[in-house]
Formats: structure tokens, sequence, C-alpha cells
């Protein structure tokens, strides 16, 4: 009867182990995987779209650019005076 129990246990391990072993740890991590990178997927295409809202709108909107130039580089045009509102954090 010993025998027929200790047959039984390795039965059970050995089909234990061919069930979820190996292979469902190696799933469990693919699909841990797969979602991470569905959700880097997700936050680049938000990007990607943005970013070609961001082309549309330099290519079309001089306002827009100049505007970009001003801010961007303290650029002022001849004789114009520019007055900051924001404080610099330089002084």
């Amino acid at each position: 009867m010993e025998t027929r129990t200790r047959r039984l246990v390795l039965v059970g391990i050995a089909a234990g182990l061919a069930l979820f072993g190996p292979g469902a740890w190696h799933l469990v991590r693919l699909s841990v995987q797969q979602h991470r990178l569905d959700r880097q997927l997700a936050d680049l295409e938000t990007r990607d779209e943005a970013l070609r809202q961001e082309e549309a709108r330099l290519a079309s909107d001089p306002t827009y650019v100049e505007g970009l130039i001003r801010t961007t580089f303290k650029w002022a045009k001849p004789d114009e005076y520019v007055i900051p509102l924001e404080q610099d954090p330089r002084r």
C-alpha cells in the first residue's frame, strides 16, 4: 500500500510539473511583459499624437512660432520693450 501511495504522489507531482511547471511560469512572465508593453505602447501613441499636433501647429501657425521664439529665447523686435511678468529664477 505504501508503494501505491508513493506512486500516486509521484504521478501527481509529475502531472503538476507538467501542467504548472516552467511552462506556466513562462506564461505568467510573458503575460506580465505583454501588459507592460501594451501600456508603454499606449503612452507612446498618446505622445506621438501630441507631437503630430504640435508639428501641424508649427507648420501652419506663424503667430504660435513667433510666440515660442520670443518666450524661449527672450527675443524682442527692434525698438520693442519687453516687460517680464514672471520672476527670473537667476536673480
